[in-house]
C-alpha cells in the first residue's frame, strides 16, 4: 500500500478517460447470449499420414529462415478461429536435421513431443532428456527447453499443445529467444511471430 501523491494524481488527470459504455461493451439478453454462445459442432477430422510427410518433405528441403521451425500443423476447419485438431488442442508434426538446434525458449502451453523418426536430445530447464524413435517427452508450461537432433537421419516429432485454448482466452505467452526482453503475448498486434528475432513476417 501506498499513498497517492499530488504528482501521481495529477498525471492521471491526463490519462484518456472513459466515463460510459464503450464500443466492445455488449449488453446481451439471455436468449441473445445464448445464440453467441452455441458454436457448431465438429466433424471428424482425418489427415493421412502421407500427406504430412509429403509437407514434412517440402519443408526440408528449405534452409531455415532465422528462427523458422520446420513444422506443419493439422487443423480441423470446423474449428474455426481456434485453429486446432479440436477446439482446445493442437497437433503439430516438426521435422529437424541432424546438427540443427530449435533454440532454448518456453511458451505457457504444455508440450508433448512423440518422436516418430530419429534420435537426439531435448534439454529442459538444465535437465537432458534423450530420445529416439518411440519415446514421449512431455514438457511443463514456461519451462525452457531447446531440441538437438543427431545421428545420420532427421527427426520427425508429432507435438500436441494446448495453444488453442491459451489463445482463444488470449492468455498466450511465448518467450524466444531466451530473454526476459523477449517475453510477449501472443495477440494481433503484439507479435508476428513466435521469435523476435523473425524480420521476414508481416
Amino acid at each position: 500500500m501506498a499513498i497517492v501523491t499530488p504528482e501521481k494524481s495529477a498525471a492521471h488527470d491526463n490519462l484518456p478517460t472513459v466515463r460510459e459504455t464503450n464500443e466492445v461493451g455488449a449488453i446481451l439478453t439471455s436468449d441473445e447470449y445464448f445464440k453467441v454462445l452455441r458454436k457448431k459442432n465438429t466433424r471428424p477430422a482425418f489427415w493421412k499420414w502421407k500427406d504430412v510427410k509429403a509437407k514434412l518433405d517440402q519443408l526440408a528441403a528449405d534452409p531455415l529462415r532465422e528462427a523458422e521451425r520446420r513444422f506443419c500443423t493439422t487443423i480441423n476447419s470446423d474449428t474455426e478461429e481456434l485453429a486446432g485438431a479440436a477446439p482446445f488442442v493442437f497437433i503439430g508434426w516438426q521435422i529437424l536435421h541432424p546438427g540443427e538446434e530449435v533454440p532454448n525458449h518456453r511458451h505457457n502451453s504444455y508440450a508433448i513431443y512423440h518422436i516418430l523418426q530419429g534420435r537426439g536430445y531435448t534439454i529442459v530447464e538444465n535437465v537432458k532428456y534423450e530420445w529416439e524413435k518411440g519415446d514421449t517427452l512431455s514438457c511443463p508450461a514456461w519451462a525452457y527447453h531447446a531440441h538437438y537432433p543427431q545421428g545420420d537421419e532427421d527427426t520427425i516429432m508429432y507435438v500436441v499443445q494446448d495453444m488453442p485454448m491459451l489463445a482463444a482466452s488470449r492468455t498466450l505467452m511465448w518467450e524466444e529467444p531466451q530473454g526476459q526482453e523477449n517475453i510477449r503475448h501472443a495477440v494481433q498486434g503484439a507479435s508476428k511471430s513466435w521469435s523476435t528475432t523473425r524480420t521476414d513476417v508481416d
